[in-house]
């Protein structure tokens, strides 16, 4: 049931997409992984993906990783997995270092040599020859027979890999191809300069035979290997991996990159960092997901998205952009936080420096016939014909941010900024302030409505312009006063819609205002840009993009609805529903993004997205819900066994559940009744949950179902088990009828000595409850506990520090109002090992481990009670000081330092060596003024950045950013959505700390 949903609900990689432009997720042993080499990769008949890596086997659903070694399952020959195979009967086949296996109705079985059941011959690829499993290992080939590996053919070179084709076997080996076919065996060579390469991949892609070898990619023509000469980094590279997609692209993997060939071609070559993907196996799943296993990143998939991302890659200079606006031949002008460039047939041209603008950030344009306006937050310029200029009337506005521009019918220049609105005519500018009828001067927004109205966005609400003044709108008619606008749209009907800064959207349905928040389905984010297409509204804005059914609104104006349909498309925290991970948009104002054909480009801080709404589809059904297992007295049963009674004296059990799902696993929810006990339905306490618990059921017949939901809110049929639990003799019918003669012989005394022992047997009962809940709740909390704790370290981890620094903030901040002259701080402390990377290449991920392990241990030396340390991630560690002298902040980060440099770190085998690291310090309170400070995520992002100072600047020290006496929390929010340069420019902070030993002014 679950493989046929899985295969007919999504159509396969858009072919047309780059590379990073596909929606990646990655996994690894923080997510359950055994091991961080994903060697092999298949999908059984249920659906699971199975990954076999070097110590283990994992089955996957999408959301949690189960994990086989031959520990806990002696049927599994051995943890190094070589290959998978999923038949076509949907046994899973597992081909290891010590023999092979397989896996049927939830149970491994080994699969023994049939002339030596004691051997333990190293599997190294399998192929299914119609039903008949083959398997190459040694100089031979194998066919399973009557659970025996019968010798099929043997060889006087290796077998490495197979392909089953109907006329021919062909078996890869060194220096050359076997092809067996017609009883026939023959040795196709490799070409001489390969002679000693191995042969470890072979495909039919694309009308060829290919062969990917240690020596470079090759071809058969005829029967003579032919180099592929046009990819030059192919040329004599080891590879790894080959495999052939549902559209035809070939994709070829080397050590370290990733090539795609379509049509013989190549088209594409995908190079990640340094390290690069080291992809070792390539797979396909029934949802048409893409699957890399790697030799060191664990195991990534893609899928098609719905947006495309310009960035570096395609030539921007800076990342952070702040507008775009068409060129009007079908490029776009962009704007960033250092000058103009153009993007063109999805390559950026640089048009104007930063430098030369009144500002470097090109805040906001207006594209008109052979000229461009590009508003700066310090004055606005004029780029015509080449040139760029600043007519001598626009010197007014030096200084001031320029938030919009809008051309009316009658050819006025209208400008919106942060110090007034301005009206130019070509010869005169003129200023509009609060003089004129404006509640605040400081504008963001205009827009010329269908019917010629001009209505201004202020950061104090809407306003109306009439006869030369400004009037406010919406009061009277349900608006909330005070909004801070960000943008207004004008619908096709003429109705209105505006976005504040309070993350709402405000619809005009004719007569009254209706605002939208969270309560009202609309996700949370402050709008910046808006658009209707399709029957929906778009809404772009500093957490993502999103979208709302335009009837939606309608209906909830006129009272037939409670709440809207607003779906998150684009968001920057990867947040549970909420579409794709991405870094959205910024700046309130116009040219804040624009519809082109049906897509939505918008300037974020990585460059410009491209959201095509055509391809915004989710599950509408729902994956099928399945019962994997359940537990009974402590003891997991397997699904084919929870049929019938429970064992004699058991009433407690509980049943884990999960459906199958690797498009966005994360937005699949659950609900489950236990018919007989509960009727309604019931969904877990966490989103992350598969399981039900119940203690001390009453005897009688019960009936468990579950089922499971996507985005769209419907839900599966429900996948159902039945039990019962049988009566003890004191709930049988005989022992009633007993109970009820004795009663009537032995009269009143029998009666109130029945009564006592129904009262003993009762407090039994109870303090057996009792004593199941004690446990569970200890269960729970030990649950609980690892989940807020490092395994490798034994420190919280950082799950832990968004749990517990809210309420260390909470409370540090009311005392700080009842005693404003403490003269404490709270500190954080970002720590990140120097050169981490270096310890595990010259001594191994075992000495990085211990180094881990070390290094926690001297954190924790060096805290008092009630400091705690936590790991961040990977190399970086979190400590938080409980209050401490604000003067006593530099000798921490010294300390620090100190601490570790003076350390010798012990890396194992007698080997031991020094370890420095770099410290990033932030106060709370950051300001003298307790009532005024950022969150807790944004304090992390300061640390964060003085600790990217420190490494930037030679390792080994610490440093920490303070504000400046002119400084607001307005000013150091704004300066975070900075680039580093832009960041350590601001004016809103100071940096003060040591690189290494030389102390920084």
């Amino acid at each position: 049931m679950a493989a046929l949903w899985l295969a007919g609900v999504a159509a396969a990689l858009d072919s047309d997409k780059r590379f990073h432009d596909y929606v990646r997720d990655v996994w690894s042993i923080e997510q359950g992984l055994p091991q961080i080499s994903a060697r092999a990769i298949a999908q059984d008949g249920e659906g699971y993906l199975w990954i076999g890596t070097q110590a283990g086997l994992a089955r996957f659903d999408g959301h949690r990783f189960t994990v086989y070694t031959p520990e806990a399952e002696p049927a599994l020959p051995g943890g190094w997995v070589n290959d998978l195979l999923s038949g076509p009967d949907g046994v899973l086949w597992i081909a290891t270092y010590k023999g092979l296996a397989r896996r049927q109705d939830g149970r491994f079985e080994p699969i023994p040599l049939a002339d030596d059941v004691e051997a333990q011959p190293d599997i190294a690829d399998l192929a299914a020859e119609g039903e008949t499993v083959l398997a190459a290992s040694g100089n031979a080939v194998y066919a399973v027979v009557d659970a025996r590996l019968q010798l099929r053919l043997q060889l006087s070179g290796p077998a490495r890999s197979l392909l089953v084709e109907d006329d021919a076997l062909w078996i890869g080996s060194l220096g050359g191809v076997y092809r067996h076919a017609a009883g026939q065996t023959e040795f196709l060579k490799l070409p001489t300069e390969a002679a000693t390469a191995v042969a470890a991949r072979l495909v039919r892609a694309q009308g060829r035979l290919w062969a990917g070898t240690t020596a470079g990619l090759f071809w058969l023509d005829g029967d003579l290997w032919q180099p592929y000469v046009e990819a030059p980094h192919l040329v004599a590279a080891t590879i790894e991996a080959l495999h052939e997609d549902r559209d035809g692209n070939l994709w070829v993997a080397e050590l370290a990159h990733l090539t795609r060939l379509r049509d013989g071609r190549p088209v594409e070559r995908v190079v990640d960092g340094e390290a690069g993907l080291a992809v070792r196996r390539i797979f396909e799943d029934r949802e048409h997901n893409l699957w890399l296993g790697s030799q060191w990143n664990g195991l990534s998939r893609l899928r098609d998205g719905w947006t495309r991302r310009y960035g570096r890659r395609e030539g921007l200079e800076s990342p952070l952009l702040w507008s775009l606006a068409a060129d009007g031949q079908g490029g776009l002008w962009v704007g960033s936080d250092n000058g103009l460039q153009r993007l063109v047939d999805g390559r950026f041209e640089s048009v104007v420096p930063g430098s030369a603008l009144p500002h470097p950030n090109a805040y906001t344009l207006l594209p008109e016939d052979g000229r461009l306006w590009i508003g700066t937050r310090a004055g606005l310029a004029l780029w015509q014909d080449g040139q760029l200029g600043e007519p001598t009337r626009f010197v007014a506005l030096r200084g001031a941010q320029v938030n919009g521009l809008l051309r009316d019918a009658e050819g006025l220049l209208w400008i919106a900024t942060n110090q007034g609105l301005f009206r130019d005519d070509g010869q005169v500018l003129q200023r509009f302030d609060e003089d004129d009828g404006l509640l605040d001067a400081r504008v963001r927004h205009l827009l010329l409505t269908r019917d010629g109205r001009l209505l201004v966005g202020s950061q104090s609400g809407p306003h109306e312009f009439r006869g030369e003044r400004f009037v406010p709108i919406g009061l009277e008619a349900g608006l909330p006063p005070g909004l801070d606008i960000t943008v207004q749209h004008e619908l096709p009907d003429g109705r209105l819609v505006l976005g504040s800064l309070n993350e709402a959207l405000h619809y005009f349905d004719g007569q009254r205002w209706h605002s939208f928040g969270a309560p009202q389905g609309v996700p949370q984010s402050a709008p910046f840009f808006v658009a209707d297409h399709a029957g929906m509204l778009w809404v772009a804005g500093i957490r993502g993009i999103y979208r709302v059914p335009l009837a939606d609104l309608a209906g909830f104006a006129a009272g037939q609805r409670k709440r809207v349909r607003g779906q998150m498309l684009l968001n920057e925290r990867g947040d549970r529903r909420g579409g794709q991970k991405g870094f959205c948009c910024n700046g309130a104002g116009l040219a804040k993004g624009l519809f082109r054909e049906g897509v939505l480009w918008a300037p974020t801080r990585d460059g410009v997205v491209a959201l095509d709404t055509a391809d915004v589809r989710f599950d509408r059904e729902p994956p099928p819900a399945i019962v994997e297992r359940w537990r009974v007295g402590g003891e997991w049963r397997a699904v084919d066994a929870m049929a019938g009674p429970l064992p004699e004296g058991q009433r407690d059990l509980s049943i884990e559940f999960t459906a199958i799902s690797f498009l966005d696993p994360r937005s699949v929810a659950f609900r489950y009744r236990l018919i007989g006990y509960h009727e309604d339905w019931r969904e877990p306490e966490a989103a992350e949950l598969r399981i039900a618990a119940y203690t001390n059921l009453a005897a009688g017949d019960y009936r468990f179902e579950v089922q499971a939901s996507t985005v769209e809110g419907r839900w599966s049929k429900p996948a159902a088990i039945e039990f019962s639990v049988p009566p003890r003799f004191t709930e049988t019918g005989l022992f009633r009828a007993l109970l009820g003669l004795l009663l009537a012989l032995g009269g009143l005394g029998l009666l109130l000595l029945q009564r006592r022992r129904y009262k003993q047997r009762a407090a039994e009962l109870e303090r057996l409850v009792q004593a199941r809940t004690a446990d569970l709740a200890e269960a729970n909390r030990q649950l609980q506990e690892a989940s807020l704790t490092d395994p490798l370290t034994g420190l919280r981890n950082r799950r832990y520090l968004s749990q517990q620094i809210p309420k260390d903030l909470a409370f540090y901040g009311r005392e700080l109002q009842r005693n404003p002259g403490l003269g404490q701080v709270i500190v954080f402390a970002l720590l990140d090992i120097d050169f981490f990377k270096r310890v595990n290449d010259e001594h191994g991920h075992a000495a990085g481990d211990r180094v881990l392990e070390q290094f926690a241990g001297l954190l924790q030396n060096q805290v008092r009670t009630g400091d705690y340390v936590a790991r961040w991630g990977g190399e970086e560690f979190m400590v938080v000081f409980r209050p401490t002298p604000a003067e006593f902040v530099p000798l921490l980060g010294e300390r620090l330092c100190r601490g570790c440099a003076e350390r010798e770190f012990d890396f194992g085998n007698g080997r031991s060596g020094q370890v420095t690291c770099s410290v990033g310090l932030v106060e709370y309170p950051l300001f003298t003024d307790a009532k005024t400070s950022l969150d807790w995520e944004q304090l992390v992002e300061l640390a964060d950045r003085a600790l990217y100072r420190v490494k930037r600047s030679g390792r080994n020290g610490w440093g920490a950013y303070r504000p400046n006496d002119e400084a607001s929390m307005s000013t150091i929010i704004e300066a975070l959505r900075f680039d580093e340069s832009a960041f350590e420019n601001s004016d809103a902070l100071r940096f003060v700390g040591t690189y290494g030993e030389d102390p920084l002014a």
